[in-house]
């Protein structure tokens, strides 16, 4: 990452992050006095309660433990305390809120790890948490990382960065031991060593060792020595490392506007309105549907207005380009729709970018060889090997078309409802006692009566469903073709295999097929067998359910079909028709 580019990355993180919270047992708050921790209960709400993970050992109930009393203590050695004042005061200094927790009993270090405080953890930004907490040398901190982590996808909340503060003169021991607890519980996740940071990367988190100041430790390891008053620079340098790039810092950055902005949003839906709303939702019965769609556009109307999308510049888009060509650990390729990949240098794409427009034709003559007549496929390759380059345009092309997929990742309280757009996989008539992995067995097998289906059901007809009749949706057949021939959508089905969709369909292919409402609603929403949201027709079908496209995306298929249909048919000459426009 360049300097310019990191420069921003971090001014994104620190306008986004508000709230630390520190679990140490040495802190030195001003009340000696140790709160009792609340009832998990009261504090979770309605929280998904997590496995309670083993407990630690114990003396009685609210015994204080002192340093080195539990097993694997450390009784040689006792921490010094961490200036909680002096603390606070620094991430004042960033607007960053600093809260603290001080397990100082065996009662309380249980509370850490079996749910207590799950719904602080989840809101807060950062998490700083002491190794040994009063000795037990990593116990209860590995737990309650573990705990974390391991939530629900989609139920990780605001946390995105963990960071142990340490007097521990090992802290390559730490990250080790936190390593192989997390991949023996099956994260993917590698190690960090970015020079001035150690620690453990996933795709959901970051987890990063400092030490406290005061320690002898390695050579090595004396740069991870940060002191109270630097340790917010550093966090938020840190949480700048888990979002670095241009689209999760322009995320981070949208984030933070739409949070800014949060009193005008509210202004814009205020109680004045509810009068109006309620009728609304009374003559149509659809006010969920009708007050997402308006939220969602206010939202985009706030980013636009703000300028969100000014954060993008060319300037930035070429210094993050030029820091990936100083990578020396891959060579760039360029490849045309109809031509080789061929080997290019990074001097002559670094060239390239300063053009004003930059042409990418010029690229292989400069290194040897022709692009050919086809336009440029991707460039992606430039920037990266060509296989993960693919991976790239293929994970971009799906958040394009696709607004809602099994695999997008946000927790769901609503199972999809069967509209314009939606995709399905067609089954046979299944019975109570088949299980969805079945049929999904069947279908990867090739199983004739299995098939991908594209829902084109107006919105205005998918909605409102009378209670006794059925109404029958018509479908498509979507064709699953190879990456290389011409497609239209990209998804992702139940065993995250790539699916390759088109869905040029003709009239006569499709389908009508009846459902009723589902329940007291008025839309026909799917239920969940197995796991795996999915539609039963009136007739017995089953119909699994693989994602929702974009309206935009599914109107124009949409399109398609209805030009085709109005398409007027003629008696005339045959030469008229085959030599005249009218073929």
């Amino acid at each position: 990452m360049t300097e310019e580019l990191e420069h921003w990355s971090v001014g994104a993180a620190r306008h986004y992050l508000q709230t630390v919270v520190v679990v140490d047992d040495q802190v030195a708050i001003e009340s000696s006095e140790d709160v009792a921790a609340p009832e998990a209960e009261e504090i979770l709400g309605d929280i998904d309660p997590f496995a309670v993970p083993a407990e630690p050992e114990s003396g009685p109930a609210g015994e204080h433990v002192p340093s080195g009393a539990l097993p694997g203590g450390r009784n040689a050695r006792v921490e010094p305390d961490l200036d909680g004042a002096a603390l606070s005061e620094a991430f004042a200094g960033y607007g960053l809120v600093c809260g603290y927790l001080r397990p100082n009993t065996v009662e309380q270090l249980k509370a850490l790890t079996q749910g207590t405080y799950d719904r602080l953890f989840m809101r807060s930004d950062v998490l700083v948490l002491d190794w040994s907490l009063n000795g037990d040398t990593g116990q209860t901190t590995s737990r309650l990382v573990s705990r974390l982590v391991r939530t629900e996808q989609g139920k990780l909340g605001r946390l995105r960065l963990i960071c142990i503060y340490t007097n521990d003169p090992d802290l390559y021991g730490v990250r080790d031991v936190l390593g192989c607890m997390l991949r023996d519980e099956g994260h993917d996740l590698h190690e960090s060593e970015n020079g001035d940071g150690l620690g453990l990367v996933a795709r959901d988190f970051r987890i990063s060792v400092l030490g406290k100041v005061g320690v002898s430790r390695p050579s090595v390891t004396e740069a991870l020595a940060v002191p109270v008053a630097n340790l917010p620079e550093r966090i938020v340098r840190e949480f700048a490392q888990a979002v670095h790039g241009i689209l999760p810092g322009f995320a981070l950055k949208s984030l933070s506007l739409l949070r800014d902005n949060a009193p005008t949003l509210l202004q814009r839906f205020r109680s004045d309105l509810d009068p109006a709303f309620v009728s609304h939702d009374l003559l149509t019965g659809e006010g969920r549907r009708f007050a997402i769609q308006l939220i969602a556009r206010e939202v985009q109307s706030l980013l636009e207005s703000a300028g969100a999308g000014d954060m993008i510049s060319r300037e930035r888009i070429e210094s993050w380009a030029k820091g990936r060509l100083s990578d020396t650990s891959f060579v760039p390729t360029v490849q045309g729709k109809k031509s080789a990949i061929k080997n290019v240098s990074p001097d002559s794409v670094v060239e390239l970018l300063s053009q004003d427009p930059i042409d990418f034709s010029t690229l292989l003559d400069k290194n040897g060889g022709k692009l050919g007549v086809s336009n440029m496929a991707t460039v992606a390759s430039l920037f990266t090997t060509p296989e993960r380059a693919q991976a790239s345009e293929e994970e971009l092309g799906r958040l394009s078309c696709l607004s809602r997929g099994l695999h997008s990742g946000y927790s769901s309280e609503l199972e999809p409802t069967l509209q314009l757009g939606t995709i399905l996989v067609r089954g046979e008539e299944v019975s109570a006692e088949e299980s969805t992995d079945d049929l999904l067995e069947e279908f990867e097998r090739g199983d004739s009566t299995h098939e991908f289906l594209l829902c084109l059901q107006p919105l205005c007809d998918s909605e409102r469903l009378d209670m006794n009749k059925p109404r029958g949706f018509p479908m498509i057949p979507l064709s699953e073709v190879s990456l290389g021939k011409e497609f239209h959508f990209l998804a992702l089905d139940h065993r995250k295999r790539k699916r390759v969709l088109a869905g040029k369909a003709k009239p006569y292919d499709m389908i009508m097929v009846p459902f009723r409402r589902t329940g007291e609603e008025r839309v026909v929403r799917a239920v969940k067998r197995h796991s795996v949201p999915s539609f039963t027709s009136d007739t017995g079908e089953e119909f699994l359910w693989i994602g929702e496209l974009r309206p935009e995306h599914a109107l124009r298929v949409s399109h398609e079909m209805g030009r085709l249909i109005s398409r007027v048919g003629l008696d005339e000459s045959e030469w008229l028709r085959n030599d005249g426009l009218n073929r």
